[in-house]
Formats: structure tokens, sequence, C-alpha cells
């Protein structure tokens, strides 16, 4: 017999959102006694690593280590480790799948272990053991054996911007030998539910990544509590990446929310599922998949988290892309709080000559056809989430909240917020209960803006993206996008740089007259002074000539603003207190002025057009000095990076021939390189892209910067499948192909 110790639960509003719940339901939340308890006693925690496994590898050696993922995940209070090249492939073992798994178990990712010194399963038991006991609880310890603590332990995530992780491989099965992958389940009556479990750090990948025929589900929730899914990348799933279901039937869907037999989880915190990137779950409709003839009734779905018959869930700062939804709910859910999550331009394929119910965030109703009427769940919230899809409505409420649903902070590309002329962002099938506050934004598309900075301190550039409802970032510009913070500054309106002491990007804003940053674009906002100038007047770099550098490739501290007088006067001074020195004047506007390092000295120089021709002001000091004799292209569409890693930057433009801005699907995308910016214009590359479907195509673009491992810099577009092309002739140098592309759709 297992003992258990029961934590003590205090009652609990809807946390972040009491303020907003009308009287009878905070009154109502007061009677929840949620039916969760501690960890049982028995077994001891345990603490198993794979360190090794992979197919193509060793076969022997996976097929054991599959087996002991299978068992362990079963096993109470285990904490499983996995490796950062595991890959584990459940496709030739139907016997295997689900995975299902115990009361306190975590799967976790680690970066690295300590050196191997005892075999693949390592156990610690007594501290943690210890620690769960409480008073007058006895423990047999006779038969315990104990170990001497490890002088090191496994550090950090193997899933990081920059690393995918390990992964576990669905494979395909049919669905009535498996309807999921991985299963946290607390079935009724159950005397050891399956709480406390937390999956982090890893990749879960189904059947594929095209249209999916078969309702699969990546992981299965049912009734658990204290569920954690966080840092993960799941796809390829033809129901939801994520199901989460309390009470199975159609029925009251906590009307309101009760706790009874077979109403267990009560609280959006309850099921946590936070910073994952979810993405191609599709199932289209079809007379092959649904052997339906009638295309108004066939079945479609494929969603990123499908909150189902009485569940909530709590889903923040997710990347999703290509779902059908990526949010579903039942009108019988209790609701979910979509909080600060990223929608990327993917999905809204219906598989008929028809697309319908493609919209991105969903709460269907209980009554009428197509679950278009009648109560849509009991409270849901959508805040600060930003939207770059548009093939479809964002959010769409399909009958009446019970209680509210609650639509602030939103950042849309929509023509229309809600039945407003033209597409809406928010389709309602009634205004009742539903408040559309403060804060949101309509005609706001950021899919193609980026800033180009090194986030993650690694001497590469990043791509930095502001939605208005958060700073994300895209490390060497090839993996998917990971949330900074919850900043909502436009990026016109801020300035990248290496503002304070250590290697990473920083954001500099205005507030109130004053300048502020956020330290890597995740800190809080704070002020560095007040400068007495506007930031759409200044630039920024290192223009102290005395403070020379010849490094190539560095990353250099941003020390100095510039900013140009209303009489041409131009000022500088050291961002560690304001203090603007005159230097050199012009009466070339500031919009005619980029800013760079031309001689090699690590001191920024001022470049303009001046007599026709590029010519440069050396540290902003030195009078107009002509740099090239060949070429006087408008200074404002260029790109300025140091390509050949020779410390001096040249000058690149993109020529664009067709696209989107042409009204149309080909297009021919040419780069130009001017050497140092002394040379005369050489052809660095030239793509031609062609659009499949002519429709709304998402913008070409082009950026430069320090891209790619070998020393220098590179070039980056983005064709119509919003596939990254990045080019550098300096990894030809390094032995490499200087043609690559990103690993996702941005």
């Amino acid at each position: 017999m297992l003992r258990f110790l029961i934590a003590v639960t205090s009652a609990a509003f809807f946390t972040a959102q009491a303020g907003a719940q009308t009287p009878d339901i905070r009154q109502q939340d007061l009677e929840i006694v949620p039916s969760v308890g501690g960890c049982p006693i028995d077994p001891a925690p345990e603490t198993v690593e794979i360190r090794e496994a992979n197919p193509a590898i060793d076969k022997a050696k996976h097929d054991e280590m599959r087996q002991l993922l299978f068992d362990k995940a079963q096993q109470a209070n285990a904490t499983i480790l996995l490796g950062p090249n595991v890959t584990i492939d459940f496709s030739d073992a139907p016997g295997l799948v689900p995975v299902g798994f115990g009361p306190c178990v975590t799967v976790k990712s680690v970066a690295a272990f300590p050196p191997a010194n005892s075999g693949q399963i390592f156990s610690r038991t007594a501290p943690a053991l210890a620690r769960r006991l409480g008073p007058g609880d006895v423990v047999d310890l006779s038969d315990l054996t104990l170990e001497q603590p490890r002088p090191e332990l496994p550090v950090g995530s193997a899933r990081t911007p920059s690393s995918p992780g390990p992964l576990l491989k669905f494979g395909k099965h049919a669905r009535d030998v498996a309807s999921s992958f991985l299963s946290i389940r607390c079935d009724v009556g159950d005397d050891t539910p399956s709480d406390h479990v937390h999956l982090s750090g890893f990749r879960v990948e189904g059947p594929s990544r095209g249209q999916q025929t078969v309702d699969q589900f990546g992981i299965f929730i049912f009734r658990c509590l204290d569920i954690e899914i966080s840092n993960m990348e799941i796809a390829g799933w033809g129901g939801a990446a994520i199901r989460v279901l309390d009470d199975g039937g159609h029925g009251p869907g906590q009307e309101p929310p009760s706790n009874r037999p077979g109403d267990r989880i009560g609280r959006p915190e309850q099921v946590r599922i936070l910073n994952n990137y979810i993405h191609h779950n599709q199932h289209e409709s079809s007379e092959e998949n649904d052997g339906d003839s009638n295309p108004f009734t066939q079945h479609a779905a494929g969603y990123g988290v499908d909150v189902h018959h009485g569940a909530w869930a709590q889903i923040t700062e997710n990347l999703f892309d290509f779902n059908r939804h990526a949010i579903a709910s039942s009108g019988h859910a209790g609701g979910y709080d979509a909080t600060r999550n990223l929608v990327l331009k993917g999905g809204g394929y219906h598989g008929r000559m028809f697309n319908t119910w493609t919209h991105i965030f969903d709460i269907h109703g209980t009554g009428c056809i197509a679950y278009s009427c009648g109560q849509a769940a009991v409270q849901s919230w959508f805040t600060d989430n930003a939207f770059q899809y548009r093939n479809d409505n964002a959010i769409k409420i399909r009958g009446k909240p019970h209680v509210a649903a609650y639509i602030r902070g939103n950042v849309f590309p929509h023509e229309g917020l809600e039945d407003d002329w033209g597409d809406d962002a928010i389709a309602l099938q009634t205004t009742q209960n539903v408040d559309i506050g403060a804060g949101n934004i309509i005609e706001t598309d950021t899919y193609g803006r980026y800033g180009v900075c090194d986030f993650d301190a690694d001497g590469i550039d990043d791509l930095f993206l502001a939605t208005r409802a958060g700073f994300w970032f895209s490390s060497f510009g090839e993996f998917p996008w990971a949330y900074l913070g919850p900043q909502k500054d436009k990026l016109s309106d801020i300035r990248l740089g290496y503002f304070d002491a250590d290697q990473r990007c920083d954001v500099l804003a205005e507030d109130r007259g004053a300048w502020v940053i956020s330290s890597g674009g995740r800190g809080r906002w704070h002020p560095i002074g007040s400068f007495g100038a506007r930031l759409a007047d200044v630039a920024f770099g290192q223009f102290d000539p005395n403070k020379r550098d010849h490094r190539p490739g560095v990353t250099r501290r941003t020390t100095h603003a510039f900013m140009r007088g209303a009489d041409g006067q131009w000022f500088v001074t050291s961002l560690a207190q304001p203090d603007w020195q005159p230097v050199q004047s012009s009466g070339k506007p500031m919009g005619e002025l980029r800013f760079g390092d031309f001689t090699g000295d690590g001191v920024t120089d001022v470049l303009s057009v001046d007599g026709g021709r590029w010519a440069i002001s050396e540290s902003a000091r030195g009078t107009w000095r002509r740099l090239n004799q060949h070429h006087g292209d408008a200074v404002r569409s260029l790109f300025i990076a140091d390509l050949n890693h020779n410390n001096i930057d040249d000058l690149i433009r993109l020529e664009v021939i067709g696209g989107a801005a042409a009204g149309s699907g080909a297009a021919k995308l040419t780069w130009w390189v001017s050497d140092d910016g002394r040379g005369r214009w050489r052809r660095l590359k030239t793509y031609n892209f062609q659009a499949i479907f002519e429709g709304r195509l998402p913008s070409l673009f082009g950026l430069a910067g320090r891209f790619g491992a070998a020393p220098g810099g590179g070039v980056l577009v983005g064709d119509f499948k919003r596939i990254g092309h990045f080019f550098s002739e300096a990894e030809i140098a390094a032995g490499a192909s200087p043609d690559w592309t990103s690993t996702f759709e941005y």
C-alpha cells in the first residue's frame, strides 16, 4: 500500500485574472478544493540518465534505452534525463506506445553529463526522501542503500535557442494501437493519480509534418493536475500536439467549476504549456480521410493545443505555426488563458475548394451546426498575443462564454478588429460576456521587419523581432523564434546595441525624455540618462578616435551617441553621462547619413554622398573625404557589414525584380557588394523565387550581418515560403558551403 504526503493546498482564485471575475465566480473559486496531493513516498525518488541513444548508430543500445524510458516513465518519483544527442524512435515498437507516466515524473534534457563512472542509471534517494517526510511519518530505512553524493551534476537544458535538443519519434501507428504518444492520465478512482508530471527540453515528433489522415495526439493529459509542458518542440500530429481533457463526456463542462468526480482540473495554472514551438499539426478535410462525401460535414483537425471537455490550460509564450487552430477549445471546456504567444503566418488549409474554420484561437459552441452557438466554455483570456497569420480570423468564439472572455493587448495584421469593414481579427457569435478591452492593435504585420544583433553572446548575429506585444529573437537567424520579454515597443522606436558590459545585444528606448535600456532584451527598462535628444535624431556607435580597435569581427561596446542639430552641427556624447560636444558639421539631413567603420580602426565614421560619390567623415570629425570613385547610390537603402573579415565595412545593396510589391509571384533577387565601400559593384549572389500560390504573398526581405560560423559576415533573404537563404563567401575559405538556409519558416 502506497502512503502519500498530502500537500496542504489553500483555496485560490484564478490568480492573474481575479480582478476580472464576477463576484459569484470569485465565491465559487473559494469553494474549489483541488484534488491533488503530494508525491508518493514509495518508491524512493530515482534519477535515470539516458546519455546516448540512436538507432542509426547502435540499434541494440537504442532499444535498451527505449525500454528503459518506457518503464521508468511509469515509475512514480522518477526523473529521466535525456542527453543532447538522444534520438529514440518508437516506429517499430507498437507495444511501447503510448508511453504512460506515473505521479511526480520529470523528463527533461540536459546539455551535458558529468563523466560516466557507474553505468547509464544513477539513483539519488535519501536526500529527496528526507525532504518528503512529514510530522509523524515513519519510514523503514533498514534496507535502504545510501549512495555517496556525486561531485558533479548534469547542467543546463539541451534545448536552447540554438540547439534543438533530443528527439522522441512516434512513427506511424494505427489509431487503434495508439491514439497518443505521451499519455498522462488520472483516471476516475485512481488511488495514485499521475499528477506533478513535468516534460521539458526535447522534441516530440508525430507521423509527418504534412497533412494527416488520423486524429492522434503528441501529448494527452487526462484529469491530471500540476502538469507542465515547457521548452518543447511538438510537431506532426493530426489531432493535436497537446490535448487536455477533464470530463470526457458532452456534459456540464464545469458550469460553474465544481471539482466533482469527473471534473478535476479547476484552474488554468494547473496545466501549464510554456515556451514551446508547436507547428505543422494539420489534418485536412477530405472524403478519403473521413469516408464522408459531404464537404460541409467532413472532419478536419490538426491543432496546437486542444482544451477539451471540462479542461483548463495556461498557454504562455509559445510559438505557433502551420496549425489548423493554434488553440482549439470545446464549448464544454472550462477555458484557457492564452498570453504572450506568437502566431506565424502558416496554416489556414481546409483541403477543399474553399477554406473554412481556419481561424487561429478557437472556442467552439455547444449547439447548432458546426458548434456555432450555445456555450463557449466558462472563462477565457486572450492577452498580449501577436498574430502574423491573416488567412482567417485570429480569434473566433462560436458561442456565449458562461462567465466571460477577455481580449486585451493583442496585435493583429487584420484591417478591422471586430464587426468592421474588411477582414476582422475577431469573430463573435454574440458579444454577450465578451470583453474586447484596451490595447488591441490592428493593421500591424511584423513579418520581415527584423533587427540584426547578437542576443546570445556567441559572436554571431541573430534576428530580432519586436511584435508590439513582446520581443523575440532567432539565434543565428536560423533557429525558431525564442521569447525575450514583454516589451511593447515598435522596432522603429528602439535602437539595438551593446550598451552594458556584457557581450549580449541590448535594446534602448525613450521613456518620458530619458533613455532606457533593457539588458539583453530581457531585463526591465532602466534609465541611463536624459540626453535631451529624440532617438529619431540620433545614431549610436564608438566615436572616440583615441580608442582604436583593429580586431576584425569582435563585438564592440556601444559607447557613444551622435546627433545632428537643426543647423547642421554634429554633436557626440559618451553614454556614460550626457555631455554633447560639437564635432563636424554638414548641411546633409540625418536621413542622408549612415554609419560604419570604413578605416578599420574600430571607430565609427559617417557615410554620405558628397559630390555625387560616397564620402566619409572619419570618426565624425573629419571633413568629407571621397570613399569611392565610381558609385554614389543613395546611402539610405544600403546595407553595411564587414563581409570579408578585414575590420572594414563593405557596402551592399539588394536588387529586387518582381515579387509581392510588383504584384507578381515570381521574383529575382541579386546581392551586390562594393568591397570596403571602395570597389565597383560586384555581384555576390542571385536568387530566383517562384510562389506556388499567388494569393497574399509574404514580403521578401534582405539583411546583412555577422552571419555564419566562419570569420566574416553574410547576407540573408527571405523567400515566399518564409525560408531564410544565407550566403557568405567567408564560408568558402573555411571549407564550407557559402549557401545555407534557416531551419524554420520565419
